[in-house]
């Protein structure tokens, strides 16, 4: 058995982030964000940009884009610090449009841990400005590599449950 660091370890990187699955083959991430790392302070600094194929309203990035990139900003704190985890609760403020196609900054950090449980926070600011657009909290809940694989074998019985 490979243990949470091996596993975060083998997760290939693009743009400067640890990649999901569903972006490993494009070789980077389909939200626009790319890694800046941890600073002195352990807070995990990215580029962004919300390009024109997560357009909500006319200009401006759909809800959904805004709420993924938090959720991927604040866990890839615990990635940083070579631990799997899994989100358990995200809260998302939604405080300005967020524009299209424009330069953004994320930052994210670990407020606190309790047992197995990160408390991350995190936001979302325009480049050119500084201007605060969006923040979120969320808990984050470690996990060992076989977590994946137990969840496939739990949802396999669920689908037997359903075809009898």
């Amino acid at each position: 058995m490979i243990t949470p660091r091996e596993h975060v370890e083998r997760t290939p990187i693009g743009d400067g982030v640890r990649l999901c699955a569903s972006c490993i083959p494009r070789g980077r991430c389909r939200l626009g964000i790319s890694g800046l790392g941890l600073d002195a302070e352990g807070v995990a600094r990215f580029r962004l940009v919300c390009d024109a194929g997560h357009e909500g309203g006319p200009g401006v990035a759909h809800g959904g884009w805004t709420a993924s990139v938090l959720d991927e900003m604040l866990g890839s704190v615990a990635l940083l610090h070579k631990r799997l985890t899994v989100t358990k609760s995200l809260t998302v403020e939604f405080l300005r449009p967020v524009p299209i196609d424009q330069p953004l900054l994320g930052r994210s950090w670990n407020d606190r841990i309790e047992g197995r449980h990160w408390h991350n926070v995190g936001e979302v600011t325009l480049a050119a400005t500084g201007a605060l657009l969006g923040r979120a909290t969320g808990v984050f809940s470690e996990r060992d590599p076989d977590h994946f694989q137990r969840h496939k074998d739990w949802l396999a019985t669920q689908i037997g449950k359903a075809a009898d």
